[in-house]
């Protein structure tokens, strides 16, 4: 992924970049065979879902909803606060496995666990000055990430030890240098909070006719931690999976207590591509990947140098949007409802938390801090 500090951002609308930026890189990788889209795996997938009159489906449907825990929230700027850190801290996936061996959970429920504890602790969570003043152990206590790993005896010094560094200490520092980013970038614009900065984008946009697409582009213009953008065979890939899930969490999450935030257009969202979706898509015949790639994926190598995530991950976008253009072109609904992006992704998501599915090997990137 690119640099923070030199940022490549669409000219034009966002949502359509991400869509004709992901065809375009899934284009070259179709052709030089390392990922192809299997319709056949399409219309399997589709059966699937349609299974036992959606059985399966409608267990998940409609569940993306960061406010569904056993919470208490005085304000609304606290469920503002606490719904935008569910979006900003959506990442780490690429120390799942070292994060079930030391803490027993994997990335999201790392985050989701550190979140309310923040937030029965009664931190003023979500504001510039205590994100900004976080520290390295402050992040360890709150996230249950350990710092330090196991001692060793130190040469030619008998009975003397030193304590390693444990290696989930690169995620913690990328959880603070994120939190410290986003401080920074919310001074610097003017706002004292996550809260107050997502109530200017509700308020200056609610005559916009596809507001979904203005506070997209809002987000990621102000806050950098969202730019999720990479450079591969000298051309521009947009992906934004963070600021598209805060979008839609701000909508799932409010629109029918507050009208206000009744986002139109959220209907247009790609999937969250991360780690899981391309997983299960290439495990359910979806995409299909060379041997190159399924050996990567096998041997757990960090894609950060090659892009490979960023390939599996736009055709992965690609894949879902033509599995919902197929449901419409059956007229397959749920409820009378189109079927959308984002119900397909929050399917395929919750599925890989399933037995039958949590055991697969996932793609990774330590060095990301996007997915």
């Amino acid at each position: 992924m690119i640099s923070l500090e030199d940022p490549i951002l669409p000219k034009d609308d966002y949502i359509e970049a991400i869509r004709r930026s992901c065809k375009e890189l899934y284009n070259e990788t179709e052709k030089d065979g390392s990922i192809e889209i299997n319709d056949e795996g399409i219309n399997r997938f589709i059966k699937m879902i349609k299974n036992n009159n959606f059985e399966s489906f409608k267990k998940y449907y409609d569940t993306n909803n960061p406010l569904k825990v056993p919470l208490k929230f005085d304000t609304l700027e606290e469920e503002l606060n606490f719904v935008a850190l569910n979006a900003l801290l959506a990442f780490g996936s690429g120390w799942r496995d070292e994060l079930h061996d030391a803490c027993k959970r994997g990335a999201a429920n790392t985050i989701k666990f550190g979140i309310i504890s923040m937030h029965i602790s009664k931190m003023n969570y979500g504001t510039i000055n205590h994100m900004a003043n976080l520290t390295i152990s402050d992040i360890s206590s709150i996230f249950q990430i350990p710092l330090l790993g196991e001692e060793e005896t130190k040469e030619n010094m008998p009975g003397v030890t030193v304590s390693t560094k444990h290696c989930l200490r690169e995620f913690a520092e990328k959880l603070q240098y994120v939190f410290h980013k986003t401080a920074l970038d919310l001074k610097k614009g003017g706002y004292k909070s996550l809260a107050q900065f997502i109530m200017y984008l509700i308020n200056s946009t609610k005559n916009e006719v596809n507001r979904a697409e203005v506070i997209l582009k809002g987000i990621i213009n102000v806050l950098t931690v969202f730019q999720d953008s990479a450079i591969v065979n000298g051309k521009e890939v947009f992906i934004f999976k963070k600021a598209q899930l805060f979008v839609y969490s701000l909508h799932k999450a409010f629109h029918k207590k507050y009208p206000l935030f009744n986002i139109k257009g959220v209907e247009n969202l790609t999937i969250f591509a991360d780690n899981v979706i391309p997983t299960l898509l290439n495990h359910l015949g979806v995409l299909k990947l060379s041997p190159l790639i399924l050996k990567s994926i096998e041997q757990k190598e960090n894609m950060s140098k090659t892009n490979m995530d960023v390939k599996l991950r736009a055709a992965s976008i690609i894949a879902c949007e033509r599995i919902v253009n197929k449901l419409k072109e059956q007229n397959i609904k749920y409820m009378d409802n189109e079927i959308l992006e984002t119900d397909i992704d929050t399917y395929i998501w919750n599925l890989g938390k399933e037995d039958n599915y949590r055991g697969l090997t996932r793609i990774i990137n330590k060095d990301t801090i996007y997915y």
